[in-house]
């Protein structure tokens, strides 16, 4: 049975949030449904932008941009110094507006240092997240700014190890994530639920990994799951993924 059948005809509208939105989770549905990319933390009230999918084109590494500010919502990127970047350069995702809250209960002191409060009075969230503003104003998100690594002396953004897995066919869905052997070195896993099209094959994967990253940017472990764990809000429980050693 094809599985668009089993979607409701009463179903027209789809909003994903929470996660990165890749195209191949979504290129079936789109003939068939309106589909909404949003992006906000939960310290700006959820959503502070949002990106119709229907009718364009994925970006590049096969994700959807994070869109424009919704109403009420000021998105800018800026520097490790609050001063904002040009458009086109990459900077961190600072929002401001009616959404962003008063900052964390309790002692929170480290963490309120996220919230700034600005020269006309405005309060500013920054999000400790990775993104670029084009001219038109379309925010793209690229990765957490703490998802760097260290690998054979060269940076590595575990996110863009990610997007390759995920745009192999053999990989339904996959996250990687980094670890510390013995030494002090980092490596990488990646944590997948093979595909039901294709047969499962480490070597082919690792074969069209290859197509898009350097050898010392390939995972030294990759172990198959049959589901990604996530949390309650549908983010990825890192505490739940198999752990890995290295000596």
């Amino acid at each position: 049975m094809n599985h668009l059948d089993s979607i409701p005809k009463s179903l027209r509208l789809l909003i994903s949030g929470g996660d990165v939105l890749r195209a191949g989770y979504i290129d079936r549905l789109l003939p068939h449904v309106e589909i909404y990319n949003t992006y906000g933390p939960s310290e700006t009230t959820v959503c502070a932008s949002y990106f119709r999918c229907n009718g364009m084109h994925p970006l590049a590494d096969g994700t959807y941009p994070i869109g424009k500010a919704v109403k009420g919502v000021r998105i800018e990127i800026r520097d490790s110094d609050m001063k904002p970047v040009a458009n086109g350069s990459p900077g961190e995702i600072c929002i401001s507006g009616d959404g962003v809250t008063l900052g964390y209960i309790g002692d929170r002191e480290i963490e309120n240092r996220a919230f700034v409060t600005e020269a006309d009075g405005r309060r500013t969230y920054r999000s400790g997240d990775l993104g670029t503003m084009l001219a038109d104003g379309t925010v793209l998100f690229h990765h957490r700014i703490d998802s760097q690594v260290m690998i054979m002396g060269r940076r590595v953004e575990t996110c863009e190890v990610e997007n390759a897995l995920c745009r192999c066919p053999e990989v339904e869905s996959g996250v990687v994530r980094s670890g510390t052997d013995s030494r002090g070195l980092a490596y990488l896993v990646a944590y997948l639920v093979p595909g039901r099209k294709c047969k499962f094959s480490l070597a082919r994967i690792k074969e069209r990994m290859r197509k898009f990253l350097p050898d010392y940017m390939l995972p030294e472990f990759f172990i198959p799951l049959q589901s990604i764990p996530l949390t309650p809000n549908g983010k990825v429980d890192n505490r739940a993924l198999p752990p890995t050693t290295k000596k």
